[in-house]
């Protein structure tokens, strides 16, 4: 079995550049790289990472924790950006170690403890609902970054997130340009969820900067599923005259569609409909949905990158970094212009 020493002579490098390529430790020149690359390959090389560990310290792993239930359609969105960490991660030689809080903070407390048990370098965490002020003396010794979502309870800490109060604010400035004056919004519960609350002050701000009343009936706070988004519309049909609608959940936007189906009503003739999120079965529906896209995989990116570079400062950063990652109205056919 080929030693580093075998690497080495095949490369003609010395065992400390090899050691530095294997580890990242230093910089080491592309020519020198590919050398010693080629000859880990031509021989069948593989590095001890359980005694790299041990003479550094350092794993090289990342631990990820992600909020996936079973009956959630957005977990495409969690893989996504799940790909942008791991992309990060394996350019710059670590490894991604996942594991699932299930939208659940107890389970979630649960999760990062296992992970520190196994000795991972960082967190990248999309957090669960719910307090998280245990996590500042969870992790004291760790640097961690929040993506997707702000955590309830810790406001500063590094945090990578869509800009959803943004994306809509354009959202619903693109119907009130169409003529639309009578704007329903389908929302989660106000106040439970941070995330669908900076959409649904994006919805208010748009109302209010184009001089439109904001009026209580156009707004159906329901939880995250196809049954509430279907009861939430029926209502919301049943007691206005709205011409359009916006959700801010793909989820509920599927009850939406659901409902509109079973009572008739046509879209985009009865009514236009934008959804935050941009899904593979809304360019296929009949017709296709105009859609907020947010970038999942860039923001995955992002907070890999994020995450690395604090561990490269080792506690040396001023402040904590929020960053708003834009938003992009994708127009398609589900809007139709208000007929007089």
């Amino acid at each position: 079995m080929a030693n580093i020493k075998d690497v080495a002579k095949m490369a003609n490098v010395s065992i400390s550049t090899v050691s530095h390529v294997i580890n990242g430790t230093r910089f080491v020149s592309e020519e020198a790289t590919h050398k010693v690359k080629e000859a880990m390959e031509n021989l069948n090389y593989v590095p001890n990472v359980a005694a790299f560990s041990l003479r550094t310290k350092r794993s090289k792993n990342i631990g990820v924790v992600i909020p996936i239930t079973a009956d959630e359609t957005s977990n495409v969105f969690f893989m996504q950006v799940m790909q942008g960490i791991e992309t990060v991660l394996k350019k710059n030689g670590y490894f991604l170690v996942l594991s699932n809080s299930r939208e659940d903070i107890a389970c979630e407390e649960e999760e990062i403890k296992n992970l520190l048990k196994r000795q991972v370098d960082g967190l990248i965490i999309a957090s669960a609902r719910g307090d998280h002020g245990f996590v500042r003396e969870l992790l004291e010794d760790k640097e961690y970054v929040f993506v997707d979502r702000v955590p309830e309870g810790l406001p500063d800490v590094d945090c990578v997130i869509s800009d959803g109060e943004g994306g809509s604010y354009d959202a619903v400035s693109y119907l009130i340009g169409l003529g639309h004056r009578k704007i329903g919004v389908l929302c989660d519960i106000i106040g439970e969820y941070p995330n669908s609350d900076l959409r649904y002050q994006g919805y208010r701000r748009a109302l209010e900067e184009n001089g439109i009343l904001f009026c209580e009936q156009y707004v159906q706070q329901c939880r995250s599923s196809i049954e509430s988004g279907y009861a939430g519309t029926r209502k919301i049909m049943e007691e206005t005259d709205i011409t359009a609608l916006y959700v801010v959940s793909n989820v509920n936007a599927m009850g939406a569609l659901e409902y509109f189906r079973e009572a008739g009503i046509r879209v985009p003739d009865d009514i236009s409909l934008v959804i935050y999120d941009d899904y593979s079965w809304t360019k296929i529906f009949q017709p296709p949905i105009t859609v907020i896209r947010q970038e999942a995989f860039e923001m995955g990116c992002k907070s890999a990158e994020l995450l690395l570079r604090r561990m490269a400062e080792q506690g040396a950063a001023d402040k904590p970094e929020f960053i708003r990652m834009k938003t992009a109205l994708i127009e398609r056919k589900s809007c139709n212009p208000v007929h007089n």
